[in-house]
């Protein structure tokens, strides 16, 4: 889904409101799309926008508030590729990227907080594989290894 898919939804169900209100003469029909906003505006805020090394362990930055996997939680960091398809759990696939919980047949239960499915770094930590996808890949795996103390 892209912004213009969101955007063409919003507006969408706006001018759908407008026109069942004009003939049914109800001023309810021009809230339609409310929920569908209110939706896009609650899931907007856990989706992820950023990653950081930090002193306690990588954050997952979200305009909800950060994430943190601390880094005594990691057992193995790489960029080898896996399947990033699977059933939604407690998730969400779409204009912001995939977070969230999922599972495959392959890798079982994981998460990912992706925004860019060609760049991601899978994190082995107690709870599973998490899926992070930094802006620079090859440098975010090597800066967390020598955090990690050259494990994984």
């Amino acid at each position: 889904m892209t912004f213009a898919a969101v955007l063409l939804g919003i507006v969408g169900t706006f001018i759908l409101g407008v026109g069942l209100m004009a003939t049914s003469g109800d001023p309810r029909w021009l809230f339609l799309s409310l929920p569908f906003t209110a939706l896009l505006v609650a899931v907007g805020r856990y989706a992820p926008t950023g990653y950081r090394l930090a002193a306690d362990g990588v954050h997952v930055e979200r305009r909800a508030g950060a994430r943190v996997i601390p880094y005594r939680t990691i057992r193995a960091v790489d960029r080898e590729p896996r399947p990033l398809h699977g059933f939604t759990v407690l998730a969400c696939r779409g204009v912001f990227g995939r977070f969230g919980r999922f599972w495959n047949a392959r890798l079982g239960l994981y998460r990912l907080d992706v925004t860019d499915a060609r760049s991601v770094v899978w994190l082995t930590t107690d709870r599973g594989l998490v899926g992070l996808s930094p802006a620079r890949p090859d440098e975010f795996v090597e800066a967390l290894r020598r955090r990690l103390g050259g494990a994984g």
